[in-house]
């Protein structure tokens, strides 16, 4: 696969972050692990392995649609059932669904969420109101 090589504004346009938050966390990252930055721009690839969640690989490309995490929730909770915010942070840092990190910023690939969706990899078992007693 040839990398892709993107500016930060590209980057902080694809993942819908903050430019000058993504700023200093890509160049800690090029401190870190010189392969990110290469001719004076980041390989897509190795920023999407640095900040991902979950441990399947992501391929990324630039016209990929990323969802916030309210986004996620309001899809998810289409497809499973009502899904409060706190259900859908704690398993996006916990990997069971695919999510990237910026900071406390996550940002979902909406194909592979899709994906996760399809092949079931994403179990959620809503409370049910009947049987309760108000």
């Amino acid at each position: 696969m040839t990398p892709i090589y993107c500016t930060i504004e590209q980057l902080s346009t694809l993942f819908k972050v903050d430019y000058s938050s993504l700023l200093g966390m890509l160049h800690q990252d090029a401190k870190n692990h010189p392969e990110v930055k290469k001719f004076n721009r980041y390989v897509l690839s190795e920023v999407v392995a640095l900040h991902k969640t979950s441990v399947e690989p992501m391929e990324i490309q630039l016209d990929t649609t990323f969802l916030t995490l309210y986004e996620v929730q309001n899809f998810l909770s289409e497809h499973l059932g009502p899904m409060v915010y706190s259900t859908v942070l704690r398993k996006a840092a916990k990997g069971e669904i695919p999510a990237l990190k910026f900071g406390d910023t996550y940002r979902v690939p909406k194909p592979i969420l899709m994906k996760y969706l399809q092949e079931k990899k994403i179990s959620y078992r809503s409370r049910s109101t009947e049987g309760k007693r108000g």
